[in-house]
């Protein structure tokens, strides 16, 4: 019986204290869910006032955007911008702006705030363009200008229009700030020539919470200074303590100020977040005398009301303490098993979190086996590509040489030979730029590339002469006719890369007569427009279906399955790109394709200047080549022996050192990539042995190659060279030292 007593006892002792702690809990939740519920309706309260605030700005905005948008467009505004003519802007602007200016106001008269009561204009630097326009408005203020030369040197980094506040005068009352809307002025290529302000009155923002002497104070916070009425000296000093910014924007916020006229909750939020301008805020001041006394009174009935609930609890624990304790029993029972099956859930997880990493290693390991075939994929669609471009380089030098070496006639007409070994020289010059530009696989080309004044038509010339073994004899083999016309209604100038253009018209002359199985006619037409040059290829092929010909420009697209690699057009896209040009394409199923090819004009002519060869030595050389490749020894041979120069020759860097030894040479020409010592490495022997005779490397690698830490290599050529290569390079390295 004393235990049970004992229990009784404990068991109303922590009810007691339960209803004690519930009680506190209970006024403290309803505190603060007071205080919430006054700081959710204030808040809303502030932006519903912000709200209005910013609607009549927004109004204000859309009622002069797109006026300051037309405005800022007006030919003669960014005229006399350009040419610094302020009255004649101040008077061209005023027409326009009539109907978002103010009227003068007569005394008693309400401004309309969405009228504008000033505008101003400031250069790209930001300066101030004065004006002695009365309409202008505020003219001869001294308050405003000043303002407006500081806010100008902000509007450098306004991009097209932004919203701000400035002071005109020296009170703290909100009517001495201006609402201004700045807005860009443009030429026709984006630059800026100057910004447009519009200044606007403040309107009034008031709110009152219903009770007598408890009215909602507002203001706006701007530079430092709050501007605001009805708020004495040490008040202002108060809320200025709480809206030191330090120059920082800030989002929306709260926070309860003492000042004598009792507690405030104050709000601030930016009003101009966006804004390159000023910051500035709009603060409301909210009394929070009524809601104290609320509080006050609830809190006493919440302790009422816990006092009769303690009572009760009391006489409840007699009666309930004779039946908790079988409860507990079965709570008891109850979490032992919530214990075993929780346990059980774990190392269900643990083993399924075990498969799922087992499964994520298996299809990490799996996708890089697709990445690796998609990579090789790819190496082998470009690789076909790169063969495609060559192949067609390599058509008009197979052709040219065949109807040399099988027309004995022809050779006897000196004319026609030199004509079909200069194709044949173009053509070996176009292989190897195609060779050259493999570098830009793995380096891209440069943003800043310059290229050289041609004659457009004269490299269409050059195209349809180098591609006429294809389109006339191997179609004429076939039993068909395609024929090629050129018409020149324009003879432009552009700047660009002869072979690069070159492989374009190439690979559009070869993709229409691909186009033609039954024959047809292709022609190419120049012209010029709107400062472009213009060039339409033009065939009487089978065309394009709407699909293909949005999808032609893509990499690895072919219509023509195996005989196709899909790189043939997207070289030609990427040509024109690079030529900073423009490419269209019109086709129609059975009416044939025309390609549009538009490239900018050269600002100057090319020098017509006759092409000469680099003159020959003046004295023969003793020279020695090294390559471990027996055609490219007897090429440099020829071209040394053709200027009388004598030439000893060797197959590996070991012979050449053998015979530099014995013999007195004057020049050294070698490979660089040559088996068991390269070219670098030989020469730094020969430098060695003697230091003064120079040595020019040959190297077959395209691009970005050259001589790796050694002093030893005077110059570097890229194969393959041609004899004024070398004549020039022997004239500026042997003969001008």
């Amino acid at each position: 019986m004393k235990l049970e007593l004992n229990f009784r006892v404990r068991l109303m002792l922590a009810m007691m204290l339960l209803i004690v702690v519930v009680t506190g809990a209970t006024v403290y939740i309803a505190g603060n869910n007071l205080r919430a519920n006054q700081d959710r309706t204030l808040e809303q309260q502030f932006h519903t006032q912000v709200r209005s605030f910013i609607a009549l700005q927004e109004a204000r905005s859309n009622a002069i955007a797109e006026k300051c948008r037309a405005l800022s467009h007006s030919v003669r505004l960014r005229a006399a911008l350009e040419e610094h003519d302020v009255e004649d802007l101040y008077r061209n602007a005023l027409s326009e702006l009539l109907s978002v200016l103010e009227a003068p106001a007569e005394p008693g008269d309400e401004t309309n705030p969405t009228l504008a009561s000033f505008f101003r204009f400031f250069d790209a630097k930001g300066e101030l363009l004065t004006t002695r326009e009365p309409a202008a408005g505020g003219v001869g203020d001294s308050f405003l200008e000043n303002a407006l030369v500081e806010t100008g040197r902000a509007l450098t980094g306004v991009n097209d229009q932004s919203i701000g506040f400035i002071a005109v005068g020296t009170g703290d009352r909100p009517q001495s700030l201006r609402a201004i809307v700045a807005t860009k002025i443009r030429d026709w290529n984006g630059r800026s020539l100057g910004t447009l302000v519009l200044g606007f009155s403040p309107s009034e923002m008031r709110l009152s919470n219903g009770s007598a002497g408890s009215e909602i104070k507002n203001g706006i916070w701007l530079g430092d200074r709050f501007y605001i009425e009805g708020l004495s000296a040490s008040d202002r000093h108060v809320v200025a303590h709480h809206l030191s910014f330090d120059g920082k924007q800030r989002v929306a916020d709260n926070v309860a100020v003492d000042l004598q006229s009792g507690p405030h909750l104050l709000f601030h939020k930016p009003l101009n977040p966006e804004s390159e301008l000023t910051p500035a805020y709009d603060v409301c001041l909210y009394p929070l005398a009524p809601f104290l006394h609320e509080a006050r009174v609830l809190r006493w009935k919440i302790i009422g009301l816990g006092l009769g609930v303690l009572g009760g609890g009391l006489v409840t624990s007699l009666f309930v303490a004779r039946n908790l304790s079988k409860p507990v029993d079965q709570l008891v029972a109850t979490s032992a098993e919530n214990f075993s099956r929780r346990k059980k859930a774990e190392e269900d997880l643990h083993e399924t979190n075990r498969e799922l990493e087992k499964a994520l290693c298996e299809l990490k390991a799996t996708q890089k086996q697709v990445i690796q075939q998609e990579r090789l994929s790819a190496l082998g669609q470009m690789a076909a590509g790169v063969a495609h471009d060559f192949n067609n380089a390599l058509m008009p030098i197979l052709g040219f040489a065949d109807v040399l070496l099988r027309n004995d006639a022809l050779l006897s007409d000196k004319a026609e030979a030199r004509r079909c070994l200069e194709m044949l020289r173009t053509s070996a010059k176009d292989a190897a730029s195609v060779v050259s530009r493999l570098r830009e696989f793995y380096r891209p080309a440069e943003a800043d590339e310059e290229f050289p004044i041609v004659d457009l038509s004269r490299i269409i010339e050059q195209s349809v002469a180098l591609t006429e073994p294809k389109w006339r004899g191997l179609t004429q083999a076939r039993g068909i006719t395609v024929s090629v016309e050129t018409q020149f209604d324009a003879r432009p100038i552009v700047a660009g890369d002869e072979s690069a253009l070159r492989e374009v018209l190439t690979n559009l002359l070869f993709n229409a007569v691909d186009a033609m199985p039954d024959g047809g006619q292709i022609s190419l037409q120049t012209a010029i427009a709107d400062n472009h040059a213009v060039l339409r290829v033009r065939d009487t092929g089978t065309g394009m279906t709407e699909t293909v010909r949005q999808r032609c420009l893509e990499p690895f697209f072919s219509t023509k399955g195996d005989r196709g690699t899909g790189l043939g057009l997207s070289m030609v896209y990427g040509i024109i790109e690079r030529h900073h040009g423009h490419l269209d394409i019109e086709s129609a199923v059975g009416k044939g394709t025309t390609f549009i090819i538009r490239l900018p004009l050269a600002e100057e002519a090319p020098v017509a200047v006759a092409v000469t060869d680099a003159p020959k030595a003046d004295s023969s050389l003793n020279v020695l080549v090294v390559d471990d490749e027996l055609r490219s020894r007897e090429v440099l041979t020829a071209y040394l022996r053709t200027d009388n120069h004598a030439v000893a020759t060797a197959s590996s860097g070991r012979e050449a050192l053998e015979k530099f030894k014995r013999g007195r040479f004057d020049l050294v020409v070698m490979d660089r990539a040559m088996p068991e010592m390269n070219g670098e490495q030989t020469a730094q022997f020969i430098k060695k042995v003697n230091g003064d005779v120079p040595i020019i490397l040959l190297t077959g690698f395209s691009g970005g190659v050259e001589a790796k830490g050694t002093d030893a290599i005077d110059v570097v050529l890229h194969k393959p060279i041609t004899l004024e290569t070398l004549r020039r390079t022997l004239n500026q390295l042997v003969y001008a030292r």
